[in-house]
């Protein structure tokens, strides 16, 4: 009896050891992938385009629930505006003391501040649309980078009567540029080219960064994505600090963090579309990061490549590659040739942790 007992214990410990052997082989299979970056960089933006592109995509239901965020950005951002035009005339007396709206865009600017909800009705819609007309609100949109006025509310803006719509679904556009503080961590699994990617996304605020850490545990590939167009914006929680110089500080952090020392490091130079546009007339001498650039300040190609190489010379492992790419991630055609061309890179890198390949 007690000979059959053994036999059946082991026998049963048989079974559970290849079914662990099993779960860690499939465990091992999935490749860990690592958002970061600052806040407003566009890691959620990347995040969107690879569910579209790799991942379940968006039914009407998921859709739905990005309706609130776009009603939140017209109505709060046009309102951001409105108080922008009082604090632009009172630090800037001289040169725009009589930026004012005219008598139809201060009636639209009531009906907007009196709003109990910030969901877009037609009435609403109409108030936008006409204060969008308004050259003080131009003005303000004109000055975004430092009156924290988001990019994309120019198409919202735009869109605003299709918006208010009682039927109104976002399209994948819509979904993209629609701008809100991510919290906390949102993570998906995606099949690329018969791969298991598990990728993470964490809010980049300083106040979200925290809960960073229990991520970074077994990260095949870190992928940091910086704004190129940041180099003139001051930061969402702190007005006095350039929004780049955070970029390049956290990156320099991340780069050398103790947690990435055999991780993969990806940096994605995003934005590049309205970096592009941007240079014409804003030099990016304009960053403290950048002042000893003494290139041709118009040049895409000689901005990037000194941008690029800030950023590279953060890392102090001379051993360690970075692996960088300029990017657009509201373009869904770049993305998916970027993350086609980075898949060798992860998949390297995850068979050199597991000791396949050195």
């Amino acid at each position: 009896m007690g000979c059959c007992a053994t036999t059946e214990e082991q026998q049963e410990n048989k079974k559970w050891n290849k079914e662990l052997r099993e779960e860690k082989r499939q465990d091992q299979s999935v490749k860990k992938l690592l958002f970061l970056g600052s806040g407003g960089s566009g890691k959620s933006t990347l995040f969107k385009q690879l569910r579209t592109l790799h991942g379940t995509g968006y039914a009407d239901k998921d859709r739905l629930q990005f309706r609130d965020h776009i009603y939140a950005q017209v109505v709060e951002q046009m309102r951001l505006c409105l108080e922008c035009i009082d604090i632009l005339k009172e630090e800037n007396a001289d040169e725009y003391k009589d930026t004012e709206l005219t008598p139809s865009g201060k009636q639209a600017a009531d009906v907007l501040q009196s709003a109990a909800t910030l969901q877009v009705t037609p009435q609403i819609a109409e108030a936008v649309a006409t204060l969008w007309q308004e050259d003080a609100i131009k003005l303000i949109y004109s000055l975004r980078a430092t009156m924290k006025i988001d990019d994309s509310c120019a198409y919202f803006w735009d869109e605003v009567s299709r918006i208010a719509a009682s039927d109104y679904v976002p399209n994948d556009k819509d979904i993209l540029l629609v701008r809100y503080r991510t919290t906390g961590v949102i993570e998906q699994k995606f099949e690329m080219k018969k791969n298991i990617f598990h990728v993470f996304d964490v809010g980049g605020q300083k106040s979200e960064r925290k809960k960073w850490i229990h991520c970074f545990e077994l990260v095949t590939a870190v992928i940091f994505v910086a704004s190129l167009s940041c180099y003139d914006e001051v930061m969402f929680e702190d007005e006095e600090k350039n929004s780049m110089v955070d970029s390049v500080e956290l990156f320099e952090q991340i780069c050398n963090n103790e947690w990435f020392k055999d991780t993969a490091m990806i940096l994605f130079l995003n934005k590049k579309d309205t970096f592009a546009e941007k240079i014409e007339n804003v030099p990016i001498t304009e960053c403290p990061q950048f002042r000893t650039f003494n290139g041709n300040t118009q040049s895409y190609d000689e901005t990037t490549e000194y941008i690029k190489e800030v950023f590279e010379n953060c890392n102090s492992n001379t051993s360690k590659q970075i692996f960088t790419h300029l990017t657009c991630a509201i373009d869904k055609n770049q993305v998916e040739k970027v993350f086609n061309d980075i898949q060798t890179v992860i998949i390297n890198a995850s068979l050199a942790q597991g000791g396949l390949i050195a």
